[in-house]
């Protein structure tokens, strides 16, 4: 489904830290809708005035206030006739400017949403961008067990019956935290930055073959929950085959998963009897976290033997 805004829901949400006041307008405000456009794209969702590339929502700071006033009349007009035509989502007058008789005049000709704000031009348009796009940013539902695992977020994939959730609650034992049991929700607030966090219908809940529902607040305590967190890495369970091949013994089964428009890290590990997977898990992450400073602890592996062999000859 389509993610979309409307003026009328950020005037609900942010009227009172933006100090939004209404002109006109407010009836079409929850008609207008603002829809994803992607992070590379123009028109951006809110900017500046200009009739050039035009913004889905315009804000008049003092600069454009000043470039409006030192207009001719008859230029003024058809500058601002045709920001209108574009149909802008809303336009807001910040820094307590005062509206001019000829803007609220074409607003309301034209239903345009027209607000005004005492907040700093700059400081209002970086707010709403980052609450726009936070909203409208691609989403992906993924399965698996979402966690914090030494401050890194880690999503445990597998398929049925290869012990995610026992993994993860013995991972709970060991001082780590849950974030998203079955369902995590994962966003992508950056072209860099997945964000994952738990459906309100999960959350604080992880389900245990055999045990049912345990909510894991009131068992282990607030700090065994975490809100959300930057995606990092996954670990993927799997049952090998018989006729599988053994994986590198010196680099292990590393991939990359496609998530959203980002390739996230993959470590594969084997699920069989007797190993303990918490530990392994744990292990998987710290050397994670030491190839993400630079050590790789293969290749000094290989280094080392070769220098070793060199010597010998």
């Amino acid at each position: 489904m389509t993610q979309r805004v409307t003026p009328a829901e950020l005037y609900e949400q942010f009227s009172d830290r933006l100090d939004l006041r209404w002109v006109c307008g407010k009836s079409e405000a929850g008609k207008r809708n603002l829809e994803p456009t992607g992070f590379h794209s123009r028109p951006s969702l809110v900017g500046f005035l200009t009739p050039i590339h035009s913004t889905r929502i315009q804000v008049i700071g003092r600069e454009e206030f000043d470039w409006l006033e030192g207009l001719d009349s008859r230029t003024r007009w058809e500058t601002l006739a045709r920001i209108m035509d574009d149909q802008p989502a809303a336009i807001i007058v910040a820094n307590g400017l005062e509206v001019a008789d000829d803007l609220a005049k074409l607003a309301r000709e034209n239903d345009t949403p027209l607000l005004t704000s005492s907040q700093n031009d700059w400081e209002l348009v970086n707010f709403l961008e980052y609450q726009i796009s936070r909203r409208l940013a691609a989403r992906e539902t993924l399965h698996g067990v979402f966690m914090e695992i030494f401050t890194i977020g880690v999503l445990i994939t597998g398929e049925s019956g290869t012990g995610k959730s026992e993994l993860a609650l013995e991972l709970l034992t060991r001082g780590h935290r849950l974030i998203a049991d079955d369902a995590p929700e994962f966003t992508q607030l950056t072209p860099d930055i997945i964000e994952g966090s738990c459906p309100p219908v999960l959350k604080e809940c992880l389900e245990v073959r055999g045990l049912g529902i345990l909510n894991i607040r009131r068992m282990f305590g607030d700090a065994a929950i975490k809100a959300s967190k930057y995606l990092r890495l996954i670990i993927h369970l799997h049952l090998p085959r018989p006729d599988e091949t053994e994986a590198d013994r010196l680099q292990g089964d590393d991939t990359q998963r496609e998530v959203l428009d980002l390739r996230i890290p993959q470590i594969n590990l084997p699920v069989l009897a007797g190993r303990n997977m918490a530990v392994i898990a744990e292990a998987a992450v710290r050397d994670f976290m030491l190839r993400m400073k630079g050590f790789d602890a293969a290749a000094e592996f290989v280094e080392r033997h070769g220098r070793l062999l060199a010597d010998k000859q």
